[in-house]
């Protein structure tokens, strides 16, 4: 995964089938038989009580950065040196299946229009407003990618 994501503060770990970490955590999605995570975050306390969860709906759903920054803030920890991230699993050579990093910025944008194209269309305020945040999803996502270009 890191060879594929500009990420030196991320640290990715694997988990093939979700026996190790996603299926105990709950966060197996139930309709991908390849044992595929749901979009989520997780925020860990020192304590190993869990601070904040977040699980999307669906492979398009995610938090946001100020939501999580929110649940890091009641921590009230002092802030560290971002941790040099790395792989710790093996890459597999055949990356065919996988979301290629080349694609981030177009997917995105694609999810982006979508939305806005989608809440133009949309009269209830429900529906609206969820179209409103995977807009504002899809703009954070491009965002953090571009401060790594």
């Amino acid at each position: 995964m890191f060879d594929r994501w500009p990420t030196p503060h991320v640290q990715y770990i694997a988990d093939p089938g979700g026996e190790r970490f996603l299926g105990p955590l709950g966060l197996v999605d139930p309709n991908d038989e390849r044992g595929i995570a749901v979009p989520a975050m997780l925020v860990i306390g020192p304590d190993g009580s869990e601070v904040y969860r977040y699980q999307g709906r669906d492979f398009a759903d995610r938090t946001t950065d100020d939501d999580v920054y929110a649940a890091l803030d009641t921590l009230g920890l002092p802030a560290i040196e971002a941790p040099v991230g790395g792989p710790v699993a093996e890459v597999p050579e055949d990356l065919r299946r996988f979301f290629a990093a080349e694609n981030f910025g177009p997917y995105f944008m694609g999810n982006k229009f979508g939305a806005l194209a989608i809440l133009g269309r949309l009269s209830d305020p429900a529906a609206k407003a969820m179209a409103k945040e995977h807009q504002q999803m899809a703009d954070a996502s491009l965002e953090a990618w571009s401060s790594l270009q």
